[in-house]
């Protein structure tokens, strides 16, 4: 019985091993397909997740305390530098400083120098007082807050409105310690934004800390990108105009910043619109910033699949005229997440196998004679 019981068991087990055999070897298929070399531009990027700041502000405080007689802004009006934002009942203050003149008047008669000076200064505090009455912008912008309202008494020190500058602003990202010396001042950068649907800007690296931070258990670089005064919907449908598509737009903008000309081009797309964009990036926007960290115009370069490396050697499976292929020894460069840059070994219009493993379910047949370009 029990030599019958394996003679059943046994091509059980070997059945089911061979079917899931079957089942893994139909899970995957190599493809081998086809590259011709050609010359090409190499751009890389660094992907990142950034906010959106203003670079100026302002906090408007009152210095001195009183009863609010006019407040001359709502949230939302534009302001300029010296505008006026509400203004405290002077009454008791213009007081004072008629006071503190006649004393000033005075003592300059009793011929007393340190009197003069001490009623000279109590006549300038007077004065700084009651012209205090008066809450100002320092800066131009945008009213985003204002918390008083007519009547209302408040002490000194009491933040009473906040002015942004919305013509300045930046973007601040974190870089993961393993791209931190890929990144450099002066890098361009595009920007898209969570909240806006379709909208690409423009951005420049202006600042890389020089001390590194952890968060959440990782070791990353705070820098900040400022971002460029244009209307980057504009600039995309002129990119569409002329063939451009977003995925192309980051190697224009590294081209663009290569020859000199990043600002101007971007002036002349956006011009017409730029105000309209302003509005429409504000601070705390969580935005994706793409970094071009490199840039190499007019190279030979083949998919990083094509690559084999032995001993510390590069090579290639080429394919030669006569449908035989050999094993070729090359010099690499440049690697973006695509691409290596052939420095030598390799002739363009050459024919080289790329080789990768793709699910079965994706596997289609590649028709012979086919070439794959980039």
């Amino acid at each position: 019985m029990r030599r019958t019981r394996w003679l059943v068991i046994v091509p059980l087990i070997i059945l089911i091993f061979t079917s899931c055999s079957r089942n893994t070897a139909q899970t995957s298929t190599v493809q081998v397909s086809e590259y011709v070399v050609s010359r090409t531009n190499l751009t890389d990027t660094i992907t990142l997740s950034g906010t959106v700041q203003a670079r100026e502000y302002a906090d408007i405080k009152s210095l001195v305390s009183g009863i609010v007689k006019k407040v001359n802004v709502s949230k939302g009006d534009t302001v300029k530098a010296g505008d006026v934002i509400a203004e405290l009942d002077d009454t008791e203050y213009r007081l004072a400083y008629i006071k503190a003149l006649q004393n000033y008047e005075t003592a300059k008669n009793s011929g007393s120098k340190l009197l003069i000076q001490q009623r000279e200064i109590e006549l300038e505090l007077a004065k700084r007082d009651l012209e205090n009455c008066k809450l100002l912008s320092p800066i131009n912008g945008v009213v985003t807050s204002i918390d008083i309202k007519q009547g209302d008494l408040i002490s000194t020190g009491k933040t009473i409105a906040r002015v942004v500058n919305l013509e300045k602003l930046y973007v601040s990202a974190s870089v993961d310690e393993v791209d931190y010396s890929r990144i450099a001042l002066g890098q361009v950068a595009t920007v898209s934004f969570d909240a806006i649907e379709g909208l690409t800007a423009g951005a420049r690296v202006t600042y890389i800390s020089s001390e590194a931070q952890t968060s959440q258990g990782i070791v990353v670089v705070p820098i900040e990108l400022d971002l460029l005064s244009v209307d980057a919907s504009q600039l995309g449908r002129s990119m569409s105009q002329t063939g451009i598509d977003q995925a192309q737009l980051q190697q224009k903008l590294q081209q663009l910043r290569t020859q000199g000309t990043l600002a101007q081009f971007l002036q002349r797309q956006t011009q017409s619109n730029s105000q309209n964009q302003s509005g429409r990036i504000i601070p705390g926007l969580s935005c994706e910033v793409n970094v071009v960290t490199m840039s190499k115009e007019n190279v030979l370069a083949v998919p990083i699949n094509a690559v084999k490396f032995n001993s510390g050697k590069a090579y290639v499976t080429v394919k030669k005229a006569d449908g035989s292929t050999e094993e070729r020894e090359i010099s690499v460069g440049i690697r973006t997440n695509s691409f290596y840059e052939v420095v030598s070994g390799l002739e363009e219009g050459e024919v080289v196998l790329v080789t990768g493993r793709i699910p079965a379910s994706s596997t289609t047949q590649r028709v012979p004679g086919v070439l794959f370009r980039p």
